[in-house]
C-alpha cells in the first residue's frame, strides 16, 4: 500500500502495536521486533520492493489484468510473486523498455509530469526521408487540456530517427508524427532515464540496480 494508504488505515484506529491501538502515523515501533497487527491480524513480515525492466514485445499489452484491449497480457512473460504495475505505459504495437514494480509511491515518482523523466525512442516511419521526417516531427505538436505537446528533440539515425520525450502523453509519437504526415512502421522505447533497454532480450526482463532505482527516482532524469 502507498503512505498515504498506510496513513488512512493508521487513522482509522485499524492497527495495533504490541495489542494497543495507535492512531498516530508518527508512533515509534520497530518492525522487526514489535507486534504489529492490522484488522486483527499479524502483518506480514516486510519484503523488500521488487524493481524490474522488461523488453515488451509488440502485441503485448501493458496490463497484467483483461481488459476491453485486445492483446497478450505482461503476466505470460513476467511470473513473479510480487503483485507488479507497470510504470507508465507502451502501447500495444509498441516494443521496447517497459518498467514493472510494486513499489507504488517510486511508481508514481517517475511516471509524474512534473518529473521530466526523459524517455528515448527508436522510430521507423513512412511519408518522407529520414533526415526530412525528422525536421517535420521535430515541429510538430498537438495541443492537449489546452496545452501544447512536442517531443524535446528528434534527429535521424540512418533509416532511423531517435526521438526523446520529457511528457509521456498517451501515444505522443504516433499523434505528433499523424500532425506531420508522417505513418509510424516501428517504435522502439530505449530508455527510461538511466535504465537503457541495451542487450535485454524481446520477452525478458531484469532486475534494476539500486543505482538505477534510485536516479529514477529524482527529478529530471536525464542522461545521454
Amino acid at each position: 500500500a502507498s503512505r498515504r494508504a498506510c496513513e488512512v488505515i493508521i487513522a482509522e484506529g485499524r492497527v495495533r502495536v504490541e495489542g494497543v491501538t495507535v492512531t498516530d502515523p508518527a508512533t515509534p515501533v520497530h518492525p522487526e521486533r514489535s507486534r504489529i497487527e492490522v484488522d486483527g491480524s499479524p502483518l506480514p513480515e516486510a519484503r523488500e520492493p521488487v524493481y524490474l525492466a522488461l523488453n515488451k514485445p509488440p502485441g503485448v499489452l501493458s496490463s497484467f489484468v483483461r481488459g476491453r484491449e485486445k492483446g497478450r497480457l505482461l503476466g505470460e512473460f513476467v511470473k513473479h510473486e510480487a503483485r507488479l504495475v507497470p510504470v507508465g505505459r507502451l502501447d500495444r504495437d509498441s516494443r521496447g523498455l517497459l518498467l514493472l514494480t510494486d513499489d507504488g509511491d517510486w511508481a508514481n515518482r517517475v511516471a509524474h509530469p512534473r518529473h521530466g523523466t526523459e524517455k528515448e525512442y527508436r522510430v521507423l516511419v513512412a511519408g518522407a526521408k529520414p533526415a526530412a521526417a525528422a525536421r517535420r516531427l521535430a515541429a510538430a505538436e498537438f495541443e492537449e487540456n489546452g496545452r501544447r505537446f512536442r517531443a524535446a528533440s528528434v534527429r535521424a539515425e540512418g533509416r532511423w530517427l531517435r526521438v526523446v520525450l520529457h511528457e509521456g502523453r498517451k501515444r505522443q509519437i504516433r499523434r505528433l508524427a499523424r500532425e506531420a504526415g508522417l505513418t509510424v512502421r516501428e517504435l522502439v522505447r530505449v530508455r527510461i532515464g538511466p535504465v537503457r533497454l541495451g542487450r535485454l532480450k524481446e520477452g525478458h526482463w531484469r532486475k534494476l540496480t539500486p543505482g538505477e532505482v534510485g536516479m529514477l527516482g529524482k527529478p529530471g532524469g536525464k542522461h545521454r
